[in-house]
């Protein structure tokens, strides 16, 4: 799996540079997901367009930061100087509520970085441990992807935990399947294999996909579609809809790549009481 953090230049560099070899942090719910054999990408502020990938080599516990430190360096200064660093980013009360971890690190080489590039994205049935990587895409997809598009007081609010709860009662009904790399979620799609439109002969449905708006234009989206489109045809269906809201030209640009027909029906899609009008796309699968 490979996880996304923040890092200030200095201590950026360092890890660039090799003389960082242990990041310290709390160990709250987002550091507890990290195993060895992982991988961390960190991205350096302030404007998070230099990268660095790593390997995590070992993880090491503790109650305090205090502690932490005793356990690796043997001189008191550095002890006592590194502990009082630490809360500057970091209280005494965040400290005693999640603990400390400090996971040891080495920049990967340039082999590992070709081998871990060149791997493919498997599509699969989704897992009830996919659930928390499906719902951050979710959100981060609306935030970024309809800004301008809907209200910013709606995407402000989403609710993650409420989401997590909701995915967790139904992910397995119907059809829901994630594109994996890497023990890694970079998109997922959900679809009705039983759909029903009067007067028509459209019989089948992509009612969301998403792809990790970081991940874009890796042809993610379009083996998510292909898929599910190997599988209604596998079923005998023959005409599949794509609904996406109207302003979204970004999505509707890739629909019609992918050999949509625009469907002049009108269809709205309503959120917090404000609606939001939507065109559909329709596929041939015969």
């Amino acid at each position: 799996m490979i996880h996304k953090m923040k890092l200030n230049e200095s201590p950026f560099e360092r890890i660039k540079n090799r003389t960082k070899t242990i990041e310290f942090r709390l160990y709250d719910e987002k550091r507890k997901k990290i195993k060895i054999g992982d991988k961390i990408e960190f991205s350096k502020l302030p404007d998070l367009q230099e990268k660095i990938l790593v390997k995590v080599l070992d993880i090491y516990r503790d109650k305090t930061f205090e502690n932490l430190f005793k356990k690796i360096y043997t001189d008191e200064d550095e002890i006592e100087r590194n502990t009082k660093s630490m809360y500057q980013y970091y209280s005494k009360e965040q400290e005693k509520e999640y603990g400390v971890v400090g996971i040891k690190i080495a920049l990967l080489k340039d082999e590992e970085k070709e081998n871990l590039n060149n791997n493919k994205a498997i599509i699969r049935k989704v897992k009830y441990e996919d659930i928390e990587q499906i719902v951050d895409i979710n959100i981060k997809d609306w935030k970024k992807g309809y800004k301008g598009i809907i209200d910013d007081d709606i995407l402000n609010n989403l609710n993650r935990e409420e989401k997590i709860k909701n995915w967790r009662k139904h992910y397995n009904i119907g059809n829901v399947i994630v594109a994996e790399e890497n023990d890694t979620i970079l998109g997922y799609c959900r679809y009705d294999d039983n759909a029903i439109y009067e007067n028509t002969d459209i019989d089948s449905e992509i009612i969301a996909i998403y792809v990790d708006c970081d991940k874009l234009r890796n042809g993610i989206g379009r083996k998510l579609i292909e898929y599910v489109k190997k599988d209604l045809k596998n079923k005998n269906k023959t005409k599949m809809v794509i609904w996406c809201l109207e302003k979204n030209q970004n999505a509707r640009k890739f629909y019609e790549k992918m050999g949509g027909n625009l469907l002049f029906d009108e269809k709205y899609f309503e959120i917090e009481g404000k609606k939001y009008k939507e065109v559909g796309y329709v596929y041939n699968i015969k």
